[in-house]
């Protein structure tokens, strides 16, 4: 390429400037949306963990009948610690949320605690300070804790003279003794983390019992996760053989760290990524038709340098260059439009991706930008300098300039190039309407109670404060007693887990008449630690029986309240009510038999999921069984509930002025965000696509009004012989009906090949489904049309005399 190509690729853009506006905004259109998803990509499926060696970071955990895949009991973690040999560690990690005291209002931080060896095993060292050591890690240390960089910065104004300070979690004092990196994030945000000794040590000796651990190992240099895994199942095997009452059917899963951490947003990354290149298709065909339309115009000028000497080879770099300038000044454009688009996303994807602190445009975004930008150029540029510099120099220079259609290659070429734009836009218009339908039904689907007028609060005790259990249930009462007694409050209620969170506890249940003969023959259902009013305040149906009142207490007999769906699973069409269950993990534990005294109707955990197998116990004897240290608050008011969280924050704090309330929100907020994912999916999908429509519709419009500018002889000609303005409507229109029904019947063709893989992604709608076809293709008609009819209404005031002229 030559200094002056470059110079008189400017001047020429700068000679025509509707066409470089519109060349630079459509490729704008094109680059800076595959820009924005891929910052997104870059920064959660690409972006390799910070830690050292990341890729030989594996999560471990156990394996059961029911459950395919769970964190390890501490018991079962040491013997895999100490017996393998490919591994160089395992260490472990716990979320531990944690309330912040002493330092003005009470602050519920994100809390991990960790081994000593963690840190050391991911090569993370504190930018202040020191890790955890040995010492730290032991039951009866002097409590320790680590900052995050964010929290460091957020509470102590990054001052350095923190370390040494004592900080208030949990009301227990912790000496500060380091800063972690601001890339350190380990499953999730954390703000601060501590030794995970003092926490083991209150564990039961039970193999069955699993506290949220997270076993994290790094394997050896060049052992192959394969091997891993087969030494993992031979320890579970021995440990099988060793404790049959605990590990029977117990199995080891070994997966790589980043890859488990990701699996659950990747496909939709996936799909959005593949969806947003055919919008840069669409793009670059689009600016294609304008260069072939350009190079018509050219032609004389191209015969001429032929005919100066100029090869086809040096003329075809000429073009080359100008579509490749054109392509970074639209490259330039997008990278802009995708840093003010960014802001927009992140606050869209918020709930929906992880890392979603971490999305930004860095150098392998501005790579990945200026490749993209180079690829689009050769895309578009190619076809126009091929015709161009084929061009034949006898007819050009012999063509009166009159009439001249650029010859029926370069009108073939555009034709083919609007087709396959209106082809692609059908596939994303068809993908996002399907979307959009499933969305809809999503938003549709009755969660299973009344989710209007409810304010929902967060109450998590700290256990140091309410070790005593008598004072943790006591608390948890006069909480609820001021919350009732707050105005325009109808009814309230708590709950160790809220519906429509995607989740929840499971635990194993044995029913009375059905032993066990292992702990592995026990039942699974989920599990929620209720007090009384929380159903009706939600307005669940009474199926049966009654729910859980004030009396179910923990001098009372045991009772429980099921769902329908637990009904149904359980126990068929015999009568549930007044059997009796039993939860636990072994035959030996002496666990009370609870009457089932009501079913509920179900509530879903999931939106998108039939509902699961529920039970509701009372909190005051569920504490007896598993310890109470956190409930969600629920009052469901006469009026707007925000209006009540002043006094309910009041009352909290009239009662303990360290107790924190944390994510005061209505249910309602609380059941939309649940759907957050798929709110991501379908808005982004549905801005492509509404994209590639108008795109196809420009390029057809360009094809079309070219055209007509081109055939204004044959038009005034027709007209002079008699021929009518509806007779020129028609055979224009015409051109444009068949490219938009060819580009339809292929776009069909293709969405039904593409859509099968958003068969995951759809909720209560089919990849197959009619009226989304239909409708999508009626969009795109008419736009397409509509596109088409400007320019042959203009044909239609050709004035004879002017055209032959």
């Amino acid at each position: 390429m030559h200094y002056h190509d470059l110079r008189y690729a400017l001047r020429w853009l700068r000679k025509t400037p509707g066409f470089t506006l519109t060349a630079v905004l459509t490729l704008a259109i094109g680059i800076g949306a595959n820009t924005t998803i891929f910052s997104v990509v870059q920064a959660v499926l690409l972006k390799p963990l910070p830690f050292r060696d990341a890729d030989r970071l594996c999560l471990v955990t156990e394996r059961m009948p029911t459950i395919p895949s769970l964190g390890p009991s501490w018991q079962n973690l040491q013997d895999w610690r100490a017996q393998t040999q490919t591994f160089e560690g395992i260490a472990v990690a716990r979320i531990a949320p944690m309330t912040l005291t002493g330092r003005g209002e009470p602050e519920r931080l994100q809390g991990q605690m960790a081994s000593s060896d963690l840190l050391p095993l991911l090569g993370v060292q504190p930018i202040r300070g020191r890790t955890f050591t040995a010492s730290d890690d032991r039951a009866g240390a002097v409590p320790v804790v680590l900052l995050s960089y964010g929290f460091w910065s957020r509470r102590f104004g990054a001052n350095a003279d923190v370390l040494g300070q004592t900080i208030a979690l949990d009301n227990t004092p912790y000496t500060v003794i380091g800063i972690l990196p601001p890339s350190f994030r380990l499953v999730q945000p954390a703000d601060v983390m501590v030794p995970i000794a003092a926490f083991a040590a209150k564990l039961p000796d039970d193999r069955g019992w699993h506290p949220g651990l997270i076993a994290i190992g790094r394997l050896r240099n060049g052992i192959p996760i394969e091997r891993a895994r087969a030494e993992m199942s031979g320890i579970a095997k021995r440990l099988e053989e060793q404790y049959p009452i605990y590990d029977t059917g117990v199995g080891a899963n070994v997966v790589e760290l980043h890859g488990r951490l990701v699996q659950d947003i990747r496909p939709a990354l996936i799909a959005l990524s593949g969806a947003v290149g055919l919008v840069l298709l669409i793009a670059c065909a689009n600016v294609a038709g304008l260069m072939l339309a350009r190079a018509v115009s050219r032609r004389r000028e191209i015969a001429l340098r032929t005919a100066l000497g100029a090869s086809a080879s040096r003329l075809m770099m000429q073009l080359l260059v100008e579509s490749g300038t054109l392509a970074l000044i639209g490259g330039v454009a997008g990278l802009a439009l995708a840093a003010a688009a960014l802001p927009a996303l992140t606050r869209l994807a918020a709930g929906a991706v992880p890392d979603i602190a971490t999305i930004n445009i860095d150098n392998r975004v501005l790579a990945f930008t200026a490749l993209a930008a180079v690829l689009a150029g050769i895309f578009f540029g190619i076809a126009p300098a091929m015709q161009a510099a084929r061009s034949d120099l006898r007819s050009v220079l012999n063509e009166s300039g009159r009439g001249s259609t650029g010859g029926s290659r370069q009108n073939n070429l555009r034709t083919l190039l609007v087709v396959g734009e209106i082809a692609l836009a059908m596939v994303l218009l068809i993908g996002a309407g399907l979307f959009v339908r499933s969305f809809e039904s999503l938003q549709n689907v009755s969660p299973g109670f009344n989710p209007g007028n409810i304010l929902v609060a967060d109450l998590p005790l700290s256990q140091q404060a309410h070790h005593d259990e008598a004072e943790r249930m006591a608390f948890f009462d006069r909480v609820l007693d001021a919350a009732r007694a707050i105005p325009g409050v109808q009814a309230d209620g708590a709950s160790a887990g809220l519906p429509v969170s995607g989740g929840g506890s499971q635990i194993l249940f044995n029913i009375q008449g059905r032993p066990p003969k292992t702990p592995h023959d026990y039942i699974v259902s989920g599990y929620r630690t209720v007090a009384a009013g929380y159903l009706e305040t939600l307005r669940v149906p009474l199926i049966a029986g009654r729910f859980l009142e004030r009396r179910d207490n923990e001098t009372a007999p045991a009772v429980v309240v099921i769902n329908q769906s637990m009904q149904k699973q359980f126990f068929g069409k015999k009568p549930a009510l007044g059997k009796f269950i039993q939860i636990g993990g072994t035959p030996e534990k002496e666990v009370p038999w609870m009457q089932i005294v009501g079913i509920a109707g179900d509530m879903k955990q999931n939106l998108a999921t039939d509902p699961a197998a529920e039970m509701y116990l009372p909190f005051r004897q569920a504490n007896k069984l598993l310890p109470v240290f956190a409930m969600s608050l629920v009052l469901r008011t006469a009026g707007d509930p925000r209006l009540a969280a002043p006094e309910l924050r009041k009352a909290v704090r009239d009662i303990d002025p360290d107790q924190p309330l944390v994510k005061i929100r209505t249910m309602e907020e609380n059941v939309a965000a649940s759907v957050s994912a798929p709110r991501f999916r379908t808005i982004l999908l549905a801005i492509f696509a509404l994209s590639a429509l108008v795109l196809s519709a420009v390029g057809l419009y360009g094809v079309i009004a070219y055209s007509v500018a081109q055939q204004s002889q044959e038009i005034g000609i027709r007209m002079a012989l008699g021929a009518r303005s509806s007779d020129v409507l028609k055979m224009v229109m015409a051109r444009g009906l068949r490219m938009t029904a060819i580009g339809v019947a292929i776009g069909i063709a293709g969405a039904v090949a593409a859509t099968r893989v958003l068969t995951s992604f759809l909720y209560g709608v089919t990849p197959l489904d009619v009226w989304t076809y239909v409708a999508v293709t009626a969009v795109l008609a008419a736009v397409t049309l509509m596109a088409a009819l400007i320019p042959a209404r203009r044909a239609t005031r050709v004035n004879p005399v002017i055209a032959l002229r």
